[in-house]
């Protein structure tokens, strides 16, 4: 996926819990029981995770102010006697017992009134249904994860957690969900990824508040009509499926913000799909056999979008009425090596507001003069282009006089034309994974540009550095990641001290 644009994929069964208040004693984290015990009213966090817990401390009913408890990776513990101290703590709101093997909840977590999340990510033994009977007796429970846990059947019961606002039960097994995920009215947030879903249920329609639902990876062939009747939905991922098209109904979701259609087998988009006029975020990656004339064909309804992904499509030309998204401010086409660039540049020097573009890895021969018609251009990715005439590719990325960001990793660099003196408002240089490299030459070229802050030269088998690094003192930040200088050897030493007011970074910087 584009870097440039923002995925929601939750990919680890690691919870990072939210804070409470604003005072200190509220964001401390305690990691150990004797040391919370030095001061057990000022005790709101306890992580206890992976510590080989087979019984919990009676101490624990000592934090009579606790909200916050993670017991996750103890999976010895004796859950029956652990749940009779923990229903001793009156304020106990957020729970997590991932990795644990639990095969039943203990009846006794229905007198935890409190508490509102509960994490119980891989558990694969767990007995399902008993644990929503059991869990639809705490009438505080908004936020259930039941991500990683092997589940192929979603019991029925599931409808009654009634309360649930978040619901995450992405990594598992489930081909069908029950009708009575309906049941859940008050869910806001559902996410379903990475499981092996067919088809939806109709009644997902009755989730009247949901505003962001993630279905990326499942064998989706179609979507329900009653998909549109999802009047808040603001948020929807159902990349990785393959479907081929959305239903007319899609036109209902008024309030969409953001759709990723990534990797699907999509042939066209219904006409109706230009009623999306909130839509901010397309991610059209992966669909080759797509016809693009059905992608804007009202443009001037989705004047809002801001960022769109083309990347890996085979285009030749841009969609039709691209040029007339007037406030598209990023663009992604890496991966299209067969566009013809000259045409791109003119249709996008209309776009007044594109800040971002990205044409890396598309076997680029050389950059046309067209590109300089792109007068507001703040961020160019060019990496992985090592065919390009780069003299000549200089010559005009130099009239790109508004350009903050350059990334020319990966082509193949010997030396940088003079011509890039003249972008007089360049904050960042990024020229990884160009080993051949001149420093000295570069060095001495970036010399007079005051205004460079960030200059990265990772994964560049560089051994030593002369003298000469000196002359961008300007610089605030140099990376040297994946390099033979380590912060360790005595080559950091030395560049530090010629370069005293810059920060020497190894750690990764991505593109």
């Amino acid at each position: 996926m584009s870097v440039l644009i923002t995925l929601w994929l939750l990919l680890s069964s690691v919870l990072v819990f939210g804070q409470y208040g604003n005072s200190e004693l509220d964001s401390r984290v305690y990691y150990d029981i004797s040391e919370a015990l030095q001061t057990p009213k000022a005790v709101t966090k306890l992580y206890l995770d992976h510590h080989n817990l087979k019984t919990l401390s009676p101490n624990i009913v000592k934090f009579q102010n606790l909200r916050e408890l993670q017991l996750g990776g103890n999976d010895q513990m004796d859950w029956d006697a652990a749940f009779e101290l923990l229903v001793q703590l009156p304020q106990l709101e957020k729970l997590s017992l991932s990795e644990n093997r639990i095969e039943k909840i203990p009846e006794a977590i229905k007198q935890l009134e409190q508490l509102e999340e509960l994490i119980l990510v891989g558990n694969n033994n767990l007995d399902w249904k008993q644990a929503f009977n059991q869990l639809a007796l705490l009438p505080s429970l908004k936020y259930l994860d039941i991500s990683n846990s092997g589940i192929k059947d979603l019991p029925v019961n599931i409808g009654q957690l009634v309360h649930l606002e978040k619901l995450f039960m992405w990594g598992n097994k489930l081909i069908n969900l029950p009708p009575s995920i309906g049941n859940l009215k008050k869910l806001e947030e559902l996410d379903l990824s990475n499981n092996r879903l067919r088809r939806l249920t109709s009644t997902i329609k009755n989730l009247k508040q949901l505003s962001s639902l993630y279905l990326w990876n499942n064998h989706l062939t179609e979507l329900p009509n009653e998909l549109g009747q999802l009047k808040r939905l603001e948020i929807l991922n159902l990349g990785g499926n393959n479907l081929t098209t959305l239903p007319k109904s899609i036109k209902g979701l008024k309030r969409l913000r953001s759709i990723d259609l990534a990797y699907n087998n999509l042939l066209y988009l219904p006409a109706t799909f230009s009623s999306l006029t909130n839509l901010r975020t397309l991610d059209m990656e992966g669909n080759p056999k797509m016809n693009w004339t059905t992608l804007f064909v009202q443009p001037q309804k989705m004047n809002r979008l801001k960022v769109l992904n083309l990347i890996n499509n085979q285009l030749i030309d841009l969609p039709p009425n691209i040029d007339h998204l007037v406030n598209l401010e990023t663009l992604d086409l890496k991966q299209n090596p067969e566009v013809n660039w000259r045409s791109v540049f003119v249709q996008l020097a209309r776009l007044s507001q594109l800040k971002n573009l990205d044409v890396s890895d598309n076997e680029i021969k050389t950059i046309p003069e067209e590109i300089t018609y792109i007068q507001n251009l703040k961020y160019l990715h060019l990496g992985s282009n090592a065919g390009l005439d780069w003299q000549q590719a200089f010559v005009n990325i130099a009239n790109l006089k508004t350009l903050e960001v350059l990334i020319l990793s990966s082509n193949e660099l010997t030396e940088l034309a003079e011509e890039i003196k003249q972008l007089n408002n360049l904050k960042e240089l990024e020229l990884g994974n160009n080993p051949e490299l001149n420093l000295d030459q570069l060095f001495e070229t970036l010399a007079g540009m005051q205004g460079l802050e960030t200059l990265s030269l990772i994964d560049n088998q560089i051994e030593r550095i002369s003298s000469t690094v000196s002359k961008v003192k300007h610089l605030k930040e140099l990376h040297f990641w994946m390099n033979t200088i380590s912060m360790d050897s005595p080559e950091h030493n030395q560049i530090q001290e010629l370069l005293p007011e810059t920060s020497i970074i190894y750690m990764p910087r991505y593109f």
